[in-house]
């Protein structure tokens, strides 16, 4: 692919066009426009399609390393032009635009002039996008927090219903949790926390959405999973907890947890599908603890 490389740095613009009247417009309208979203796939489109009679495009990417994005849209050509996005140090990305022919100087300084219209609604998005993760994470554990798992589960639960997948739900409380406390203090008890919630992670999949439902127990949402896949990744994480053994002070910990599974069913509503889970996690308990139980049980 040619590239016709422009590095929008800081977005100085051309010095020929600052007095344009009509870009100044331009500007305001865009500006407008991009100030109507907080959603980055939103912002990248509005300003692709409001551009289009400044400098015509047939496609766009854009990616950011450090964000882990990479999107797109319209369609890829054999032309294009390349912008980095940095303001006040710093770095939001790239921008490239694409087309069947080449841009032309002006062209480019005039994407370079606009370019500042996009660039603070873009940084206002991720900021957003990280006070959004910060009230949904829990910080100790680093995993999704219970108002992150209400809003989750219902809107998982619809989707299976609507797209008639199956979908389970594990729920997992540390054994003896209490007694960890009391016998080391709430500091081992965190230490505690934070490797089951490693663990967790390490053992489960990345499509399946981990959540600390409160104290001591953690909640898994396992989609496109069924009754019998649930169980055995249920047990694969209970032996991985099992396993597991935690350095405090001069003491080696073994820790073990009690879990419970629960499958949907389409007559039942996402609170039902967490106490059926609930109750097969306290079969577990009182069955003598690190163990595995599902609601058919």
């Amino acid at each position: 692919m040619n590239q016709d490389t422009a590095q929008a740095t800081n977005i100085r613009p051309h010095p020929a066009l600052q007095q344009d009247n009509t870009i100044r417009h331009q500007r305001w309208e865009i500006s407008n426009v991009l100030q109507t979203t907080l959603n980055i796939e939103q912002l990248l489109e509005l300003f692709s399609n409001t551009i289009q009679e400044i400098t015509s495009h047939n496609g766009y990417t854009y990616t950011n390393e450090n964000k882990g994005l990479d999107l797109s849209g319209g369609s890829t050509a054999h032309h294009s032009c390349s912008f980095r996005l940095i303001v006040e140090n710093e770095d939001l990305g790239e921008l490239k635009l694409m087309r069947r022919q080449r841009f032309t100087d002006i062209e480019i300084s005039r994407v370079e002039t606009i370019l500042c219209c996009l660039v603070y609604p873009l940084r206002n998005a991720f900021l957003y996008l990280q006070a959004l993760s910060s009230a949904h994470t829990d910080p100790l554990t680093n995993v999704n927090n219970r108002v992150a798992m209400d809003d989750c589960i219902n809107h998982e639960c619809q989707l299976a219903i609507r797209q008639d997948t199956p979908l389970s739900v594990m729920l997992l409380d540390i054994d003896y949790f209490k007694s960890i406390n009391d016998n080391y203090g709430h500091a081992c008890g965190d230490k505690v926390l934070q490797s089951v919630a490693s663990c967790i992670k390490s053992t489960v999949r990345a499509c399946d959405m981990i959540f600390r439902y409160g104290g001591e127990e953690f909640v898994v949402i396992l989609s496109n999973t069924g009754p019998n896949g649930a169980r055995l990744l249920a047990e694969r994480v209970r032996h991985a907890i099992e396993s597991t053994f935690i350095d405090w002070n001069s003491d080696t910990l073994s820790v073990t947890a009690s879990l419970g599974v629960a499958s949907l069913k389409q007559d039942i509503a996402a609170d039902v599908l967490l106490q059926n889970a609930d109750k097969a996690m306290y079969k577990a308990k009182s069955n003598g603890r690190n163990l595995v139980f599902s609601s058919l049980d």
